[in-house]
C-alpha cells in the first residue's frame, strides 16, 4: 500500500473536537490532553511507515500543533497533513495568471510543514529522544516541494539510515533530487530501479517520475510508452500522489506529458506555456519545452493557444 494512500486514508471526514477548556482560552492545552494527543499521533506515524492497511479518522492535527507545540509526534503528523495539501488548477485559459498565487500556496504548505519538522526535531532532543518515525522522509518532501534538492538529499540520507521507509520510496524521492539538481543520468538509474522496486500498489506513481526524467532526458517516445501502458483511469489518484512530491514548475511539466498522452494537444500547450512562465527552468529546459509545444503545433497552420500567442 502506497505510503500516501496510507496518508490520504489517515485523513478521512475530521472529527469533532472537544469544546476548549479555561486554559485553552488561555493559550494553553492541559498535559494530558497533549499526551493523549501524542499517543494517537505515534500510534499512527507507526502504521503509516509500516504501510500498514489500517484508517483512522482524521483529526485536525494542524490546530492541534499550535496547541501543543511541545509534541513531537503531532507536529510530524500535522506536517504529513500539510505535505498532502497541493493547489488546484483554474481553468486552463486561466493558469498562467493564476501562477503567483498557485506558487505561494506551495510555498506556504511546505513552509509549514517544514517548521513543523524542525521544532520537532528540538523538541525531541531536549527530550534525548529520537525524532519521531518519518520526521527526515517528510523533510525530504517538503524540500523537493520548494525545489530544494540538496535539502533533500540531506533529509534523505538521514531517513535512509533510520530505515524511516522502503527504499523504493527513497530512491523515488531521490530521483527527484536528481532531476532538481539537473543530473539526468542518475535520475534516470533512481526512477527506473524505485519502478522495478515498487510493489503493485506503488508502480503506477513510480511510472509517472521516471515517465517525466525520461523526457526530460531525451527519450520523450519512451516517456509516452510510460504513461500509455497505465490502465485506463489512472490519469487520477496516483497522480495526485505524485503532485504531493513535485515543485510546481515540475507538476505542470508531468501534467502537460500526461495530456500529450492522452491526445489533448491543446491543454499540453497550455500546462507547457505556464510551465515557460515559471522563473525555474533554466536555458535548457525551456528550449526542450519549445520543442515540445513546435511538435504539437499542426504542420502548415497556426493554432492559437493562448490570448496574445501567435504561431510563426
Amino acid at each position: 500500500m502506497s505510503l500516501l494512500v496510507a496518508l490520504s486514508l489517515s485523513l478521512a471526514p475530521a472529527e469533532v473536537e472537544p469544546g476548549p477548556t479555561v486554559w485553552a482560552e488561555a493559550g494553553a492545552r492541559p498535559w494530558t490532553l497533549c499526551r493523549d494527543y501524542e499517543r494517537q499521533a505515534e500510534s499512527l506515524l507507526q502504521r503509516v511507515s509500516q504501510r500498514a492497511d489500517e484508517a483512522q479518522a482524521e483529526a485536525p492535527w494542524g490546530p492541534r500543533a499550535r496547541e501543543c507545540p511541545g509534541a513531537p509526534s503531532v507536529l510530524v503528523l500535522a506536517a504529513m497533513r500539510e505535505l498532502s495539501k497541493v493547489p488546484s488548477y483554474p481553468p486552463l485559459v486561466d493558469l498562467t495568471a493564476a501562477l503567483p498565487r498557485l506558487a505561494e500556496a506551495q510555498r506556504q504548505t511546505r513552509e509549514q510543514a517544514l517548521a513543523w519538522l524542525t521544532q520537532a526535531q528540538v523538541e525531541a532532543q531536549r527530550r534525548g529522544e529520537p525524532p519521531p518515525v518519518l520526521t527526515y522522509y517528510f523533510t525530504a518532501y517538503a524540500a523537493l516541494g520548494l525545489g530544494d534538492p540538496e535539502a533533500a538529499r540531506a533529509a534523505l540520507a538521514r531517513a535512509q539510515r533510520r530505515g524511516e521507509v522502503e527504499s523504493h520510496l527513497l530512491d523515488r524521492a531521490a530521483a527527484v533530487a536528481a532531476l532538481l539538481a539537473g543530473e539526468l543520468q542518475t535520475a534516470l538509474d533512481l526512477a527506473y530501479r524505485a519502478r522495478e522496486l515498487a510493489p503493485a500498489s506503488d508502480r503506477q506513481t513510480a511510472v509517472y517520475i521516471l515517465a517525466l526524467i525520461y523526457d526530460r532526458a531525451g527519450a520523450p517516445d519512451a516517456a509516452m510508452r510510460e504513461l500509455s501502458a497505465l490502465r485506463p483511469g489512472g490519469f487520477g489518484f496516483e497522480r495526485g500522489l505524485v503532485d504531493t512530491l513535485l515543485p510546481l514548475h515540475e507538476r505542470l511539466y508531468l501534467n502537460a506529458l500526461e495530456h500529450k498522452a492522452q491526445r489533448n494537444p491543446n491543454n499540453a500547450t497550455r500546462l507547457w506555456e505556464a510551465y515557460l512562465a515559471c522563473p525555474e527552468p533554466e536555458a535548457p529546459e525551456r528550449t526542450l519545452v519549445e520543442q515540445r509545444l513546435a511538435e504539437l503545433r499542426p504542420r502548415g497552420s497556426v493554432v492559437p493557444t493562448s490570448p496574445g500567442r501567435r504561431g510563426p
